[in-house]
């Protein structure tokens, strides 16, 4: 791997870069085939920067610290901003190769079962699916549905339209009409 460091307003120690590299090898982890690192140190008037380019196969990740008095604590805080976005790099790859082109749907849960599970496992940063009711699509016309609707407290329907032989949705409006939904494939 090639790493290149300069320094504006600054000499590159070697003790500046034995700690880029520890820090380096800790990244190794998230993608291993890390080709080209370019580390730019900058002093300036109220303190140190550090801008980190990291360059691999298919993929470029840049991080950048600022500290005001210490220039490795300014490369810590680059290479915290590194790991985060080779680790979100990371969970694309492998939710790509895991599902293949199919879309991953989550498990659907009842009221019941999402009510038991503790806090950290709801707050997974996903929204969970909560299935409300099942019911059979009818084939009607879209005027039957909206009769249907207007007798029904939900705020939508979705039907098969008889003409179309398609799965349609009606809506209530806000001014009292209903709206149609009709795709188009």
């Amino acid at each position: 791997m090639d790493i290149r460091f300069s320094g504006m307003k600054m000499t590159i120690t070697q003790g500046i870069q034995a700690h880029f590299k520890d820090k380096l090898s800790r990244l190794d982890k998230y993608s291993p085939k890390i080709v080209e690192s370019h580390v730019v140190l900058k002093k300036q008037k109220y303190g140190y920067e550090a801008e980190i380019t990291l360059l691999s196969k298919n993929f470029r990740a840049c991080g950048q610290g600022k500290d005001k008095d210490n220039v490795y604590t300014a490369i810590d805080q680059a290479c915290v901003r590194l790991e985060k976005q080779l680790k979100r790099h990371r969970e694309k790859v492998k939710m790509h190769h895991a599902g293949g082109s199919e879309i991953q749907i989550p498990k659907l849960r009842t009221a019941r079962e999402i009510n038991a599970l503790s806090r950290a496992e709801r707050g997974s940063g996903r929204p969970m699916i909560i299935p409300s009711d099942e019911f059979a699509v009818k084939p009607m016309a879209a005027g039957e549905a909206s009769l249907q609707l207007s007798l029904s407290p939900k705020p939508f329907l979705v039907f098969l339209n008889a003409g179309t032989k398609k799965v349609n949705v009606i809506y209530k409006l806000s001014d009292g009409n209903h709206g149609l939904v009709e795709p188009k494939i």
